[in-house]
């Protein structure tokens, strides 16, 4: 068996090649090192911060942020946690196949009102009612204060996502519907067996893009939610980070005593918490990501 023949580059594409690795190189640093700073300060103690800054490496190394996260409210971070793995799997889920199938309605040339449909799902990424109008709906006709619906249905569909799968289903051949249909088979048949698998990839990053909105919102909790075992993460991170900044103002305007409330060293311990999935959540659809947003935008 023959070896295949390496193809000689010349040296200006050497040189060429070489620099974008290293402008890449420089880019993936600059990217990385707010995550690795914060990483680093959340083990310092909350004292050297003070006097070194942040540091990617601490000078002294200290565990009082996260004892302050995981000791007395242990409990409650972990009813947060449970909270929010259940709305962003169920919300993303739901969100994926509401999406996908008005997409697929939008691609079926025989479906006349789809032109209607267009412009209903267009106007709301330009123009919007307003907050008031859409509290008032979802709480006085939707009843969805203090409950699980209300950190899902709000967010279950957006426009864009939509447009995106559209132009998946749109690259998907006609000629397989079609001969879907000679064999008899129905619309929802021919989405579920022909268009759904073979938009994988376009499924899987909006299917990412959905679970990185649920798993990063809190403005839902903070007008629906007032029952505190009902807190997605974010929020409840956010109602303990208040709680320390008032218990250190606290500290600092009392005097004869000498408290240390590690006040920057928790938050970013709690960047830390809140990132930690996402990140290794990532690597496993990166190659989805890349390729759903090149087709996505190319096609249609």
């Amino acid at each position: 068996m023959e070896k295949q023949k390496k193809i000689k580059r010349c040296a200006s594409d050497r040189v060429l090649i070489t620099i974008f690795y290293i402008l890449v190189a420089i880019f993936a640093i600059v990217c990385l090192y707010p995550l690795l700073l914060a990483i680093g300060t959340s083990f310092a103690d909350e004292a050297s911060v003070t006097v070194n800054g942040y540091r990617v490496i601490p000078k002294k190394f200290s565990l009082s942020a996260y004892q302050m996260i995981l000791g007395s409210m242990g409990k409650n971070l972990l009813n947060a946690y449970t909270v929010t793995i259940g709305v962003t799997v169920f919300g993303t889920l739901l969100s994926v196949l509401i999406s996908a199938a008005f997409a697929y309605v939008l691609t079926v040339r025989e479906f006349k009102p789809k032109g209607a449909l267009n412009m209903f799902l267009y106007i709301p990424m330009i123009f919007s009612a307003g907050l008031l109008p859409w509290y008032i709906m979802c709480t006085k006709y939707y009843h969805l204060t203090d409950s699980f619906l209300a950190l899902v249905l709000p967010c279950c569909m957006n426009a864009f996502n939509v447009f995106l799968l559209r132009n998946f289903f749109k690259s998907i051949p006609e000629e397989l519907a079609e001969a879907a249909k000679i064999d008899g088979a129905n619309y929802l048949c021919i989405f579920r067996v022909i268009y759904f698998p073979l938009a994988k990839v376009g499924l899987v990053t909006v299917g990412l893009f959905y679970a990185l909105s649920y798993w990063n919102d809190y403005y839902l909790s903070l007008m629906f939610i007032n029952k505190q075992n009902m807190y997605p993460l974010q929020y409840y991170l956010y109602n303990m980070l208040s709680n320390v900044q008032f218990m250190a103002n606290q500290a600092n305007a009392s005097l004869g005593y000498n408290i240390n409330i590690p006040l920057e060293t928790t938050k970013m311990a709690t960047i830390c918490v809140t990132v930690g999935p996402i990140i290794l959540l990532y690597p496993f659809a990166q190659k989805y990501i890349t390729k759903g947003v090149i087709v996505g935008a190319v096609k249609g």
